[in-house]
C-alpha cells in the first residue's frame, strides 16, 4: 500500500468516528430537549387545569351544598376547562375523561404530594400523563392530563435517519476530499522533478512551492535556493545587456539633433556658394557638433553601461544657454519654433555636456509637444532651470510614467515626430547623476513646465 492510501486510510477512520460521536452526541441531546420541552408543556398545562378548574369550584360552590349537586358542578366546572387530555377522578370514581386508559391505575397520587409524571409505553403507544392533587370544598380530586406523545418519537426517529444521512454524506465527502488532499500532498517530489526539467531548458524564474517542514520541504528550500543563485547570474547578465541597449538607444536618440544640425550645414556648404568666412563657420561648427557627440558619447557610456560617477564643476549659465541655443537653432527653425531663454549671471555644478544634453531633449520634447509658431521658454533663476511650453500637455495619470524608457504619452504623435520614448528616460538618469530633482507639471491643452532644482551646495554665483 501507497503512504498516501495508508495516510487516506487513517485519517478516513478517523473522520468516521468523530463525525458518528458527533452525531449520537446531538442526536441525543436533541432528544432529551425535544422529551423535557414536551413534558414541561404537560406540566403547565396540568398546572393551568388545576389552577382554573380550582378557582371557578371555590368560586361557585359552598359548603352547605348536596353531594349529588357538588359533584354536577364540579363536573360543570371541570368541564369548562378541561379537553380530550383531560382527565378528573375523585377517589376511585372518574368524573371526566376522553381517554381510554385510566390514569389513576398508572399513576398514583400521594396524599399532599406533588405533580407527579409518567412516561412510557403502553399497548404500543407512547404515553405521557402529568397528575396532580386539587382541593374543592375538603375534597381531594385527581387531574390529570393524558397525552398520547407516540408522534414526538417517530420525529426523533425521522431525525435520527436524517442524522444518519447528513452523516454519511459528510463522510462520502470527507473521504473524498481527504484521499484528493493527501493524494496531492505526496506529489512534492513529482513537483521537485519537473522544475528540474523546466530550470535545465531555460526557465530560470520557476520555483517549487512546497510548503511542509519534511525532508521533501527541506530538499525543495535547498533547490530554490540554488535556483535563486542561478537566476541572480542570469539577471546580472540581463540588467548589462539591458544597460548596453539602452546606451545604443539612447546615443541613437542624442544623434539626432547634432545629426540634424551638421545635415544642414553639410547640405549649404555643398549647394550653396559660400564666402571663405561663412563656409569656415558652417566647418566649425559641425566639427563643435562632432566633438561634442565624441564626449557625449563617453559620458553615456560611463553613465548608463558603467554607471559610473560622473566629474562636475561650476559652469556659467550664460556659456550653456548660449551653446544650447546654438545647438537647436536649426532643429527649431524647421519647426518654425522660437526659443526665449532668460537666466541670472550665475554658475551651477554640472557636467556640461550631460547638462546641456538633457536640456536639449527637454526642448526638443516640447517643440514636439507645441504648434507652429508657439515659442518655448528656457529659464534659470537661482538653483532652478525650467523649460516651458504651451503644448498639448500630460495627463496628470501619465506624468509618473513620462520617464519609464520607451514610454509614449501619444505614440501616434511620437512616431510621427521621430520619438522613441528614451528623452526623458535619458534627462531622468542625467538629473539623478547630479543629485538634481525633476519635477515635471503639466495640463492637457494648457502646456509642460519641467523644472530642475539643484541641491544648494551645488549653487555658485559669479
Amino acid at each position: 500500500m501507497r503512504l498516501w492510501q495508508k495516510l487516506s486510510l487513517i485519517s478516513i477512520s478517523i473522520l468516521t468516528l468523530v463525525v458518528i460521536t458527533c452525531s449520537a452526541l446531538l442526536l441525543l441531546h436533541a432528544k432529551n430537549n425535544i422529551l423535557q420541552l414536551t413534558t414541561e408543556n404537560a406540566r403547565t398545562e396540568q398546572n393551568n387545569l388545576s389552577v382554573s378548574f380550582s378557582e371557578m369550584a371555590d368560586y361557585y360552590l359552598t359548603d352547605d351544598i348536596s353531594p349529588v349537586v357538588q359533584t354536577s358542578a364540579v363536573k360543570y366546572c371541570f368541564s369548562r376547562f378541561a379537553n380530550e387530555t383531560s382527565v378528573l377522578v375523585h377517589n376511585t370514581e372518574t368524573l371526566y375523561s376522553s381517554v381510554n386508559i385510566k390514569p389513576e391505575e398508572i399513576l398514583p397520587l400521594t396524599q399532599g404530594g406533588e405533580q407527579a409524571i409518567f412516561l412510557d409505553e403502553i399497548t404500543g403507544r407512547n404515553i405521557l400523563i402529568a397528575g396532580g392533587y386539587v382541593n374543592v370544598l375538603s375534597e381531594n380530586y385527581s387531574v390529570y392530563v393524558v397525552r398520547d406523545i407516540t408522534e414526538v418519537y417517530n420525529s426523533i426517529i425521522e431525525m435520527f435517519w436524517r442524522f444518519v444521512l447528513i452523516s454519511s454524506i459528510s463522510i462520502v465527502v470527507g473521504t473524498s476530499l481527504i484521499m484528493l488532499l493527501v493524494h496531492r500532498a505526496s506529489i512534492p517530489l513529482i513537483r521537485l522533478k519537473e522544475m528540474t526539467r523546466r530550470i535545465s531548458v531555460g526557465e530560470y524564474g520557476e520555483r517549487v512551492k512546497i510548503s511542509s517542514e519534511d525532508e521533501v520541504g527541506e530538499l525543495a528550500t535547498d533547490f530554490n535556493t540554488m535556483a535563486d543563485a542561478v537566476q541572480f547570474h542570469i539577471a546580472s547578465l540581463e540588467d548589462t545587456a539591458q544597460r548596453q541597449q539602452l546606451f545604443i538607444g539612447g546615443l541613437t536618440h542624442e544623434f539626432k539633433t547634432p545629426m540634424t544640425s551638421m545635415i544642414i550645414h553639410t547640405d549649404t556648404l555643398l549647394s550653396t556658394k559660400l564666402s571663405e568666412e561663412q563656409a569656415r563657420l558652417s566647418l566649425s561648427h559641425i566639427h563643435e557638433q562632432c566633438r561634442w557627440l565624441e564626449q557625449l558619447t563617453q559620458k553615456l557610456l560611463k553613465l548608463i553601461t558603467l554607471d559610473e560617477a560622473i566629474n562636475m564643476k561650476p559652469e556659467p549659465l550664460k556659456n550653456l544657454f548660449a551653446d544650447i541655443v546654438r545647438s537647436t537653432s536649426e532643429t527649431l527653425l524647421e519647426r518654425n519654433t522660437q526659443l526665449k531663454t532668460e537666466w541670472d549671471n550665475g554658475s551651477l555644478v554640472m557636467d556640461y555636456d550631460l547638462m546641456k544634453s538633457l536640456l536639449i531633449n527637454l526642448i526638443n520634447n516640447a517643440s514636439k509637444a507645441s504648434e507652429v509658431g508657439q515659442p518655448i521658454f528656457l529659464r534659470a533663476r537661482g538653483k532652478v532651470i525650467e523649460v516651458i511650453d504651451s503644448g498639448k500637455g500630460i495627463s496628470k495619470d501619465e506624468i509618473p510614467h513620462a520617464t519609464d524608457p520607451f514610454y509614449m504619452a501619444d505614440p501616434s504623435r511620437s512616431k510621427a515626430k521621430g520619438g522613441s520614448g528614451l528623452g526623458l528616460t535619458l534627462v531622468k538618469r542625467i538629473a539623478d547623476a547630479h543629485n538634481v530633482q525633476l519635477v515635471i507639471e503639466s495640463e492637457i491643452n494648457v502646456g509642460t513646465t519641467v523644472r530642475l532644482i539643484f541641491p544648494d551646495n551645488k549653487t555658485f554665483t559669479s
